[in-house]
């Protein structure tokens, strides 16, 4: 069985024909996104264009996107974006859906969350979300992105800020920036120093404690288990069952959790070691 659900920010497959014995169900969620180049004015080989893309920010400088530079660009970001978020989550089933038989033995599966990123020029399909990309001269160590304004080194492992000792955070932007489209905030909104109300693209909203700041939607590069919740919200939508707001349900872990007996279940037995069946 396939079951598909599309919504504005990206689209979702479960399928639950993989499962047997050892293997869960799949849950894919697709994103498409569509990318267009920002170029000097007026045809020229470089120029500026200001942080953010406000004419209030500084300006820094640009240069012509080559058909060459664009097309490994795009190839990069897709490719190692898709490495970082596929296939690191699996959900717990506590609902007794999708249950099946094998060999007179029920059993229930969990979910593998796998994620798939289609990447392609905006002019030329349809997509999710459609990214403006800015080439940075070579002098330009840094640029003022958003959502929707990359540059050409946010693909680029880069100082982000230092822990409580002084050492050195290091992120890849565009992975950050990718969660953000599945739907995740940034790591600590929701506390004192960063209210949902407020500014949440506030310095103190990317982490304050050292563990915050690791966090890849904070300043550093590590996956935590809330990072599987636009899968939680995709079996929510899917099954008509579970509270995001419960860990209980549709619980996210970052170990294989394989399929489990009725009796596993029962006695709440999670298994993450390839049994013999």
């Amino acid at each position: 069985m396939k079951k598909r659900i599309t919504t504005s920010s990206w689209d979702a497959v479960l399928n639950t024909d993989v499962c047997d014995e050892y293997n869960n169900a799949d849950l894919t969620l697709t994103l498409k996104m569509g990318f267009k180049q920002i170029n000097p004015s007026g045809g020229a080989a470089s120029g500026t264009y200001h942080d953010y893309g406000s004419p209030s920010k500084t300006a820094r400088k640009i240069i012509r996107w080559t058909p060459t530079e664009w097309a490994k660009w795009k190839s990069h970001f897709v490719r190692s974006a898709k490495k970082f978020w596929h296939g690191k989550f699996w959900l717990i089933n506590n609902f007794s859906e999708f249950e099946f038989e094998r060999g007179g033995v029920k059993y229930l599966p969990n979910v593998w969350c796998k994620f798939n990123l289609i990447g392609g020029d905006a002019s030329a399909g349809t997509y999710h979300h459609v990214i403006e990309v800015v080439r940075l001269h070579r002098s330009e160590t840094w640029f003022g992105s958003h959502s929707r304004l990359y540059d050409s080194l946010d693909t680029r492992l880069t100082r982000k800020g230092t822990n409580s000792k002084g050492n050195a955070i290091m992120q890849r932007a565009h992975v950050h920036e990718v969660g953000h489209l599945l739907g995740l905030g940034h790591v600590d909104i929701g506390k004192p120093h960063c209210p949902s109300t407020g500014n949440t693209n506030s310095a103190p909203c990317y982490g304050v404690a050292d563990t915050d700041k690791l966090s890849v939607m904070g300043q550093g590069m590590q996956l935590r288990a809330q990072h599987a919740n636009p899968w939680r919200r995709a079996m929510k939508k899917i099954t008509g069952k579970g509270n995001i707001g419960s860990q209980l349900d549709w619980s996210p872990r970052k170990t294989r959790h394989y399929p489990r007996t009725k009796a596993e279940v029962a006695a709440n037995q999670h298994v993450t070691s390839r049994p013999k069946r």
